[in-house]
């Protein structure tokens, strides 16, 4: 079944998501104690959903419960408009919330993210220098660092988008603003990991970052050649997970050599019920459909805000 029947399908089921914070104090959800966390060598996590999604609908059937049975703290920060508007405002939610996990941490603390929230973090650090100190690894998922010429197809074709549509178009004055100059800092290990079939991210290498000691640009499928994950699914892949896992738990990005290949074959992270998969992907499917729905289409990309 395509995706968008899918989409359509789970609509159709499953009731709508809450509405997402209007100021960047808000939608910050923790589980267990930060401090404590770093103290026994779990360092706190930060996880940002992706665009048209919420930190419900893309973590917490998949993500949240890996860390919840380490024993690892975690927030979860929910993006205005489930990540449909303006990233730049998005990201200010971010900036808070870094700030905030690292403040009751009490060190450095750890960013997941998937799609746009796999790239809204190195706005925040771009444009809001002190909290690149606060971040030691940034692992993301099917990311959008460089865009996808899917939204450049899509936007052009219905002459309106969301604004983070239009912002994550291939060549944007987002992204461009975004990458010019140093794409990553020195003391922030990044950990890239994409799919070879990715329907979303266009071509799929737009999502790597420049080589540098401090990046690991990989695909699940250099792990797992057989591994056939799609862009949705990698908020819940096996391999997925065991290379985030693998940057998580240890000093600098993944080291795909360091990564057993034991469990290649399995789709599901471990965390993952699989009794329960289909309701959860269903709801994570509705709440995008709905989403996409419903939220405001502009006529053009938002301006810039930062030079």
């Amino acid at each position: 079944m395509s995706l968008p029947i899918l989409l359509a399908t789970a609509l159709l089921a499953v009731p709508s998501a809450p509405v997402a914070p209007s100021s960047p104090g808000a939608g910050l959800n923790c589980t267990g104690n930060p401090a404590a966390s770093a103290r026994a060598g779990r360092t706190p996590v930060l996880l940002i959903h992706g665009t048209t999604s919420n930190s419900r609908s893309n973590f917490s059937w998949n993500w949240d419960r890996a860390f919840d049975a380490e024993g690892r703290a975690h927030c979860d920060v929910d993006l205005p408009d489930s990540g449909n508007s303006d990233i730049q405002v998005a990201a200010e939610h971010v900036v808070h919330a870094i700030r905030r996990l690292h403040r009751l941490s009490g060190t450095k603390i750890d960013l997941l993210g998937h799609s746009q929230g796999g790239m809204i973090g190195r706005w925040a650090m771009k444009y809001h220098p002190d909290t690149r100190a606060m971040v030691d690894d940034y692992v993301s998922l099917a990311a959008s660092n460089h865009g996808t010429q899917e939204f450049v197809v899509q936007c052009a074709a219905q002459t309106v988008c969301s604004a983070a549509y239009w912002q994550q178009r291939a060549g944007s004055a987002f992204l461009t603003a975004l990458n010019d100059g140093p794409e990553t800092w020195p003391g922030v290990s990044y950990t890239q990991i994409y799919t070879r079939y990715d329907e979303i991210i266009l071509p799929y290498g737009l999502a790597a970052l420049p080589a540098a000691p401090n990046v690991t640009n990989v695909a699940v499928q250099e792990l797992c050649p057989l591994e056939t994950v799609e862009h949705f699914g990698m908020a819940y892949d096996n391999a997925a997970w065991l290379l985030g896992m693998d940057a998580i738990r240890h000093p600098g990005p993944a080291r795909l050599s360091r990564v057993s290949r034991a469990t290649c074959g399995r789709p599901l992270m471990p965390a993952v019920d699989p009794l329960q998969f289909p309701a959860n992907s269903a709801a994570a499917l509705a709440q995008s459909a709905k989403s996409m729905l419903t939220t405001p289409q502009l006529p053009a990309e938002p301006p810039l805000r930062h030079p």
